[in-house]
């Protein structure tokens, strides 16, 4: 698939949610109805239409996900990443322990990074000493004060605790990752996105282990902040942890999430000389784009259609090989019915079962598509396509078969995962869970 001989495995899972951490303890939560939304609990909220988040609350880097190997290392580096790139860092590790390449087992020029990055908010009392000191004057922020004076009082390493190649940056310093090296921000497409470059460059030759996937946390009173200006945010005004409702009528916006999802992908024979368990297969990747003249997104999701139906024509697959969708399902009133409507041109009008995990995850926004990539992965390889939170009241508009209720049985371990940013950026990912066929 993806145009090569040189088929594309994923030999690793490493993951750092609400939901939890371990496959198992994800699944408990999904399977149970389970979600993770609540009331902030890591800074007060005034003046916002919500304070509704879903956090990773207890989150030790050093003492919950360092491994002995690079804690040393990760001790000293620590105070130069932002949560995002802690995030990042834990799930790698994870993922590359699940691999079996903590100690070895692939040449450092062969192996690469490409991982999916947001916006990193930077903490408020790291810049707030030069802003009182720029605006002292006056009352009003003068840029020539800034650039004379202000700007001397910010630690000279700040910058590098933000930037977003810094998670991949930290990653590949600390597994000697020798090979290709990306970063992707497209909001809450990147994560999708930086699979389908890690995978395509594994089948073009140029690295035999890929760490993809991606992280973001939007727990922060910025990012709260940027989506009550965008008008994304929900405003709903009943128990929390319905707050996010994809597909649902009574929906009315998106809610931040944290976390962060990272997937080492292998080349098939290289994965077989191994002997390492396989989890399932890249079978092929699209993008589209829909974004209209006037902002934002086309509401008949034309981004969404050709974003999957090329990731189904580079896997040689028609839509009637598909067990299942893992949709956006931000639980905006126009995303979710315009990727309802991609998906009844694509499929057919119910004719493949989705599923959108926000509910219960929140949006992670850059991290998303690999965290809830993962979570479909974790249930096809049970048997199981996991089930939609909140979505209590299908809105009429939307003619698609959401998995409600709890999981769906399924002999069927083919899903394609999608994410579209609300700007019309849209990218699909298509996956066979394991065990895979090494004759095709």
């Amino acid at each position: 698939m993806l145009g090569s001989e040189r088929r594309v495995v994923i030999t690793g899972i490493g993951f750092v949610t609400p939901l939890g951490d371990a496959p198992d303890r994800i699944w408990e939560r999904l399977a149970s109805g389970q979600g993770a939304l609540r009331r902030v609990e890591a800074f007060p909220v005034e003046g916002l239409p919500n304070d509704i988040v879903a956090e990773i609350r207890d989150f030790d880097f050093l003492k919950g996900y360092a491994l002995p190997k690079y804690r040393n290392a990760l001790r000293k580096s620590r105070k130069y990443m932002a949560r995002d790139i802690q995030l990042a860092v834990a799930a790698a590790q994870r993922a590359m322990d699940d691999a079996g390449l903590v100690d070895g087992g692939v040449e450092p020029t062969r192996i690469g990074i490409d991982l999916g990055a947001g916006l990193i908010s930077t903490e408020l009392d790291e810049l707030a000493p030069a802003i009182s000191m720029a605006s002292a004057n006056t009352g009003q922020f003068e840029f020539p004060v800034w650039g004379r004076e202000a700007i001397g009082v910010i630690e000279p390493i700040w910058l590098l605790k933000y930037l977003p190649n810094m998670l991949a940056c930290h990653i590949s310093i600390l597994m000697d990752c020798q090979g290709p090296s990306n970063t992707i921000t497209e909001a809450d497409a990147s994560s999708n996105l930086a699979i389908a470059e890690a995978a395509r460059i594994i089948a073009r030759g140029k690295a035999d282990v890929m760490i993809t996937g991606g992280a973001d946390s939007k727990i922060h009173p910025l990012s709260l902040t940027r989506m009550a200006l965008y008008n994304t945010m929900s405003r709903w005004e009943g128990e929390p942890s319905a707050g996010l409702r994809p597909f649902d009528a009574r929906r009315d916006g998106s809610l931040p999430g944290e976390g962060a999802g990272i997937l080492i992908l292998e080349e098939l024979g290289h994965a077989l000389r191994r002997g390492v368990k396989i989890h399932g297969e890249i079978l092929g990747a699209g993008s589209g784009c829909d974004a209209v003249p006037s902002g934002g997104q086309d509401p008949q999701g034309s981004g969404t259609e050709i974003a999957v139906k090329g990731a189904l024509r580079e896997a040689r697959l028609g839509p009637g090989d598909v067990g299942h969708v893992n949709a956006h399902g931000s639980g905006s009133k126009l995303g979710d019915l315009a990727e309802a409507r991609a998906f009844e041109r694509v499929f057919g009008r119910s004719g493949v079962p989705v599923v959108g995990l926000k509910g219960f995850l929140g949006n992670i926004a850059s991290g998303a598509g690999a965290v809830e990539l993962i979570a479909s992965l974790v249930g096809v390889n049970r048997g199981l396509i996991p089930p939609t939170l909140n979505c209590d009241d299908l809105d009429p508009g939307c003619g698609i078969d959401v998995v409600v209720g709890g999981p769906r049985a399924t002999d069927n371990p083919v899903f394609v995962n999608t994410n579209v940013t609300i700007n019309g950026q849209a990218s699909a990912v298509v996956v066979k869970g394991g065990p895979v066929d090494p004759a095709g």
